[in-house]
Parts: structure tokens; C-alpha cells; sequence
């Protein structure tokens, strides 16, 4: 049950059909989360349900107050009483539900929910899981190494961002919802939080994460040692993105099978036409692109660093879904044979794109030299 679902509400009488976004965790013994509910038609108020259903409770049933969505940044959970937000948007006292109470059941691909309220308010929704298939849904292109470089070479700077990863069948998809976590609330008033306790003596220049900005900063820093964040890594340049693609096949053999991907977004068009929304948590689909600042990062700038932030758990159906309403395509992806990472490799090397220039500090030295001296 942990995890992603999204669906449509059908309300019942005179009720609001509203898109439906449930983000569930697996937390002890139970599932726990928030569900979201955006009106399809205006006024377009996002209301939130906390729901925790015993992880051998199924079907279940739970009930709980009903919040509004506040839109405010600089809070780890901008949701209050929905009653109190209506009072405050219409300058005068307003009644909503206070109370949700919820029936549903559930098996791996989707979910049957039935809603109630104090107020008399019913619907219904089909909520499917998202993030179930383990390949990725992009077709790439195959090209050669030499192919790839003259593709990209010419690339305009600044104008696409590229990312790699070392198995061409792997989708793209944030680590956070790889490890089968969806609540980001959850993960920024908790995970973060506790990571800042720990790691706060380490860094030599200190961040206040109450705020939105610093927030997102130290969360890059997590991204960029490996803790599970909602984060995507991407660099202006794809040859640095060819690197993260061919780094762990250095060694690769000449009839080595299989194919490293290197994908190119055209950030330029999408912070265009796409809502930037620069928040780690959002109670709807969200793809945002952010450059954070760089103290106690030093692996930033060599890496020409920036990452989005998502909120989706498969981040190429929402891609797909943006390419279709804008009619503009935005990702593309470029598949090379493993067999060619030696010559990627010592090419990248000339250029000067190696572990010991991308991570400063002993680690990325002795990674780098580890190959020279050990190939």
C-alpha cells in the first residue's frame, strides 16, 4: 500500500469531482500518509486528509479532520483547518467539514476509496499505483559513442540539462520513491530535520533550515551523499553526465552487453511553459528545476550542478503527459553500448572529466588514480 496513487474523486449530489493525489508511507506497522484532493473546477483549493491504516487492515476504515492547503514556502506543513482558511480567503466566518471518514481496500496496482463527511458531503474514487514498472516507458535512440559526442557537442549552453545513468533500462525516477517512500511532509519534518541534527557539526558553514531556500540546500547536499531525497541530479554539461552514465563499466569488456543512457531535457522550453513551483513538498504534480546554493557543497560547480525537484513518483509519464498538452517535446534519451566505456572514459579523462576533478577531496583522488593505476 505504500506509496503513490493517484485516481479521480466522483462526488456524490452537490460535491466537487476533484483530482486525487495518496502518498502513503510504510511507518511500523501501518501505512501513513496524506491524501490530496484538487478540485477539477474552480475555486481550485487543495484539501488534505491524513490517513493510517494497519498495515493488516484491509479493507479499512479511518476517519480524520479535514485541512486546506495554505500555500505558504517558508513552513514544514502549510495545511490548517479547512473551515479557518475559507473564513480567512472570504473575510468572513464560512463552514466546511471538519471531519473525513474514509472506507477503502486495496491490492498491488490500485485502491477503491469511499468518502464521507460531518457535513453530509460523499464520493468516491479508483486511485492506481504509480512507479510499478521497474523499466523505463522512454524509448532511446542507440547511438555509438562518437555518434553521441558530435550530437552533443554543439549543444547551446545552459539550454538543456543532461542527466546519466548506467543502465539504459532503469526509469527515471528519484531514489526518495525508489525506496518505496512517497510522503515528502513526511520527509521534510521528519527525515530532514534529524539528518540536519546529525550532520550540523560537519558542515563548516551553518544553515538554517527553516527556511525554504537553506532547506533545499542542505537537502541537495544529502542528494549528493547518497541519502534518499526527492531530488534528480543533472548537469549542463553532457559529457559530465556521460561520466555518471560510464562510471561503474570502466573495466568493461569489448562483447560486454547492454547500454548506458544519457538523457537530455530541454530545460530552456520547460521553465517556459511548465509552472515553476521551487518547494521539496507539494500536494500535486510538480517538476521544478533549482540551482542551490553551494556552501558546504564543493562538488557543485565542478559538476555544473543543478536538480529537480518532483514530487511525482514516475517522473517520465508526467514528462509525457506535459510533452502531449504542450506539444513540445522535452526529454530525449540516448542509448550507448556498455562495450564503449573504455574509450568514453579515456576520452572524458582529456577532457578533464574524472572522479578526482567532479569530487574534490581524497575520495574522488583516489578514485581516479585507483584507475589509472589498476585498469
Amino acid at each position: 500500500m505504500n506509496g503513490q496513487w493517484l485516481g479521480i474523486k466522483h462526488a456524490a449530489a452537490q460535491g466537487r469531482d476533484a483530482n486525487l493525489m495518496v502518498n502513503l508511507d510504510r511507518v511500523d506497522g501501518a501505512y501513513e500518509g496524506l491524501i490530496f484532493h484538487w478540485p477539477i473546477d474552480p475555486p481550485f483549493v487543495c484539501g488534505a486528509v491524513y490517513i493510517r491504516v494497519p498495515a493488516t487492515q484491509n479493507p479499512f476504515m479511518t476517519e480524520s479532520n479535514l485541512l486546506a492547503y495554505t500555500g505558504k514556502m517558508d513552513v514544514p506543513f502549510p495545511f490548517i483547518d479547512a473551515s479557518l482558511l475559507a473564513s480567512e480567503l472570504m473575510k468572513t466566518p464560512m463552514s466546511a467539514p471538519r471531519r473525513m471518514y474514509i472506507e477503502g481496500d486495496w491490492n498491488q496496482d490500485r485502491m477503491r476509496l469511499s468518502f464521507s463527511s460531518d457535513l453530509g458531503d460523499a464520493g468516491h474514487a479508483v486511485v492506481n499505483r504509480m512507479g510499478q514498472h521497474p523499466l523505463s516507458g522512454l524509448k532511446g535512440s542507440v547511438v555509438s559513442w562518437q555518434e553521441l559526442k558530435a550530437r552533443l557537442f554543439d549543444t547551446p549552453h545552459r539550454k538543456c540539462v543532461f542527466r546519466g545513468q548506467s543502465n539504459s533500462m532503469w526509469p527515471l525516477r528519484s531514489l526518495f520513491h525508489r525506496e518505496g517512500r512517497a510522503d515528502l511532509y513526511r520527509f521534510t519534518q521528519k527525515d530532514v530535520p534529524f539528518m540536519h541534527q546529525r550532520l550540523s557539526g560537519l558542515l563548516s558553514l551553518p544553515l538554517d533550515i527553516s527556511s525554504n531556500d537553506n532547506r533545499g540546500t542542505f537537502v541537495h547536499l544529502l542528494q549528493h551523499h547518497g541519502y534518499p531525497t526527492p531530488l534528480l541530479d543533472w548537469s549542463f554539461s553532457p559529457f559530465v553526465a556521460a561520466f555518471f552514465a560510464f562510471r561503474e563499466h570502466r573495466r568493461a569488456a569489448s562483447n560486454s552487453g547492454g547500454y548506458v543512457r544519457i538523457f537530455k531535457f530541454d530545460l530552456d522550453s520547460w521553465v517556459r511553459l511548465v509552472e515553476h513551483i521551487p518547494m521539496l513538498a507539494l500536494p500535486r504534480n510538480n517538476l521544478s528545476f533549482l540551482e542551490f546554493h553551494t556552501q558546504n557543497n564543493p562538488r557543485a560547480i565542478p559538476q555544473q550542478a543543478l536538480s529537480s525537484v518532483t514530487s511525482v513518483d514516475d517522473v517520465e509519464k508526467y514528462v509525457q503527459e506535459c510533452e502531449t498538452k504542450f506539444g513540445h517535446l522535452f526529454l530525449e534519451a540516448f542509448d550507448v553500448p556498455v562495450s564503449e566505456a573504455p574509450a568514453a572514459m579515456a576520452d572524458l579523462r582529456l577532457m578533464g572529466i574524472t572522479a578526482g576533478s567532479l569530487f574534490p577531496g581524497i575520495d574522488g583522488a583516489c578514485e581516479e588514480i585507483r584507475a589509472l593505476k589498476f585498469p
